[in-house]
C-alpha cells in the first residue's frame, strides 16, 4: 500500500493542474489508499470495502474542487445506466412501501466504483489493484481449505427436553457453527457467549443440515445463563460437510466471487497460450493456470449448483467467441474435470438429489420465482418498489415463513422496478459485454497478454454473472456486483482501452 501512495503520479490518471497543488497530491494519495483498502477487503467484508470507497470518493471530490476538474469519463454504458437509475428512483418514490424502498436507493452508488477506477487509475495502478484483489481472494481460499480440513462447528448428538432448542427447527446431526456473528467450535465456546450476553438478547443460531442453512432463533434468559449446559444439547466433533464461504458466512456470495476470480484467471490463461506459441516465456501461463485451479476448486467446494454451471457455460461460450484451437482443447479438459468433480461434491456436501433439482432448496426457489412472475403483471411499469415484498410476503402469494427474494435477478428487477427498468438492466449488461469484447479485440495487436487476458476474463465474468443471475439475485448482492464492476473497469484500464482525457476510447 505504501508503494501505491508514494508512487501516486505513476499509478493514477493525474490531472495536469494537480502537479503544482500540494493539496491535490495528498488527495490523490488518499484516493489511492481508499482503493487499496477496497481491493483488500471487498472479497471478505462489504463494510470495510465501503469505507475504502467512501474515502476514495471524498478524496476524488476534494481534489476536483482543488483543480477545477472531476475528470468524469464518458462510456458506452452511461445512457443505459442513467435510464436504469432514473427508473429505480421513480419506482422507489411510487413504492408500495416507500419507507422500505427509498433508503435502498443508496445501493445505486455502487455503480460509482466503475467511474472511480477508470477516471483515476493508470495501467500500472490498475495492475496493483488487481494484484491486491487476487492476493486477498487467495487468502480467503486458503482459509476455506484449512477450515474444510479441520472441520466446522459442532455436531448435535442429542437435544434435552428442557433445551431452548427443543421447539426449534434443529435436530440431532445438525451442525451449529455460529451464534449471532460469533463462530463456535465447541460447547464451551457457545456457553461462554450465552453467559456473557445480556438477558433478553436475541440471536440467530447458524446451523447446517445436509450442507444447507438451518437457522434457529435463540433468546437469552437468566434461567438459561444459570444452567451448566445453557443450550441443553450434547455435541460430538466437527463437521466437514459444509459449503465453504471464506471469512464470511454467505456461501452463495462467495461462490459468485470465486466464479469471477476463476474466469479472470481463465482469461489470463487462454491469452497466455499465445505467448508459448510465439516463443515467449510461459511464466504467466503457469501463474494463471495455478490461479484458475485454486479459484475453481474453491467454487466447487461452495457446492452452488447454478454458479458452477454458469462458470462452465461462460468458459465454453468465451471459447466459442475466440475460436482458438489450443484454448478449446484446454477448456475441454477443464470442463471434463470440473463437471464430474462438481457433481460429486454437490452430492457429497448437500444431498443425493441436489443434482436432479428435486431437493427442497430447488423446489422453494422455483416457488419464489413463480410468485414473482404472478406479481409482475399487477405492477408492470414501476414495480412494487425495492424490497416491498418483505412486508406483503403471504399476501402476495410467496411461500413459506422465511422472507427473502425471488432468487432471480431479471424477475426481481421486474418485480421491484418494473419492466422498463428490466429492459434498461438488459441494455446495461449487453453494453458492458460489447464494450469489454471490443476492448479485447483492440488489445490483441499490442501483444500484452496480461491486458488482453484480463479483458477476455472480464467478458467471461460478465457472461457467467448474467447466466447465474437467472436463478440467483446476484445483482442485489453488493460484494459480487462491486467485484464485477471493478474487474471490468480495471481490465479496461490495464489494456489501455480507457484514455486519460476523461473519455473512454472508442469501442
Amino acid at each position: 500500500m505504501s508503494s501505491l501512495i508514494i508512487g501516486a503520479p505513476h499509478l493514477e490518471a493525474f490531472p495536469e493542474r494537480a502537479s503544482s497543488s500540494s493539496f491535490a497530491k495528498w488527495a490523490t494519495r488518499l484516493l489511492l489508499c481508499g482503493l487499496a483498502i477496497f481491493a483488500i477487503s471487498v472479497p471478505h467484508s462489504i463494510a470495510a470495502a465501503q469505507i475504502g470507497l467512501g474515502l476514495s470518493y471524498v478524496a476524488w471530490i476534494a481534489r476536483a474542487l482543488a483543480v477545477g476538474r472531476l475528470g468524469l469519463p464518458q462510456t458506452p454504458i452511461d445512457r443505459p445506466l442513467l435510464c436504469f437509475i432514473a427508473l429505480t428512483i421513480v419506482s422507489a418514490m411510487l413504492s408500495v412501501e416507500p419507507d422500505e424502498s427509498i433508503p435502498k436507493l443508496r445501493t445505486l452508488t455502487l455503480f460509482g466504483v466503475f467511474y472511480l477506477i477508470i477516471a483515476n487509475l493508470r495501467p500500472r495502478g490498475a495492475r496493483w489493484m488487481i494484484g491486491l484483489l487476487i492476493v486477498s481472494g487467495l487468502a480467503g481460499v486458503g482459509y476455506s481449505l484449512i477450515e474444510k480440513g479441520l472441520g466446522r462447528g459442532m455436531i448435535i448428538t442429542a437435544i434435552e427436553d428442557n433445551s431452548p432448542l427443543r421447539t426449534t427447527y434443529l435436530r440431532p446431526d445438525d451442525v451449529i457453527w455460529m451464534i449471532g456473528r460469533s463462530r463456535v467450535n465447541s460447547l464451551e465456546e457457545a456457553n461462554q457467549i450465552i453467559r456473557e450476553s445480556p438477558t433478553g438478547a436475541t440471536y440467530t443460531i447458524e446451523a447446517l443440515r445436509n450442507g444447507d442453512p438451518a437457522p434457529a432463533p435463540l433468546v437469552i434468559t437468566d434461567e438459561m445463563k444459570s444452567r451448566a449446559n445453557p443450550l441443553g444439547i450434547s455435541v460430538s466433533g466437527h463437521s466437514r460437510r459444509f459449503r465453504i464461504s471464506g471469512f464470511s458466512r454467505h456461501f452463495i456470495t462467495y461462490a459468485e466471487q470465486m466464479q469471477l476470480f476463476a474466469l479472470l484467471a481463465y482469461g489470463l490463461l487462454l491469452a497466455n497460450l499465445k505467448s508459448l506459441r510465439n516463443g515467449r516465456s510461459g511464466v504467466w501461463l503457469w501463474v494463471s493456470l495455478s490461479l484458475a485451479g485454486m479459484f475453481s476448486l474453491a467454487l466447487v467446494l461452495t457446492a452452488s449448483r447454478a454458479v458452477i454451471a454458469s462458470c462452465i457455460l461462460a468458459l465454453l461460450f468465451t471459447l466459442a467467441l475466440i475460436k482458438e484451437r489450443r484454448a478449446m482443447l484446454l477448456a475441454l479438459v477443464a470442463v471434463m474435470v470440473m463437471a464430474p468433480v462438481s457433481v460429486y461434491m454437490v452430492r457429497a456436501i448437500r444431498t443425493s438429489d441436489a443434482t436432479s433439482l428435486t431437493d427442497d432448496s430447488s423446489k422453494r426457489r422455483f416457488k419464489y420465482m413463480r410468485a414473482g412472475l404472478r406479481l409482475i403483471p399487477q405492477h408492470p411499469i414501476f414495480g412494487v418498489g425495492l424490497d416491498s415484498q418483505k412486508h406483503h410476503w403471504k399476501e402476495w402469494g410467496f411461500p413459506g415463513d422465511y422472507i427473502t427474494h425471488t432468487h432471480s435477478t431479471p424477475i426481481q428487477i421486474a418485480v421491484d422496478r418494473g419492466l422498463p427498468a428490466l429492459g434498461c438492466y438488459l441494455w446495461l449488461m449487453a453494453m458492458l459485454i460489447v464494450m469489454t469484447w471490443r476492448g479485447y479485440k483492440k488489445s490483441l495487436p499490442a501483444g500484452d497478454e496480461v491486458g488482453s487476458g484480463l479483458m477476455l476474463g472480464a467478458v467471461a465474468a460478465l457472461i457467467g454473472f448474467s447466466a447465474s443471475s437467472l436463478v440467483n439475485y446476484n445483482f442485489g448482492d453488493s460484494e459480487p456486483l462491486l467485484m464485477l464492476l471493478s474487474a471490468v473497469a480495471l481490465s479496461l484500464v490495464v489494456s489501455g482501452q480507457i484514455g486519460f482525457n476523461g473519455r473512454a476510447q472508442s469501442t
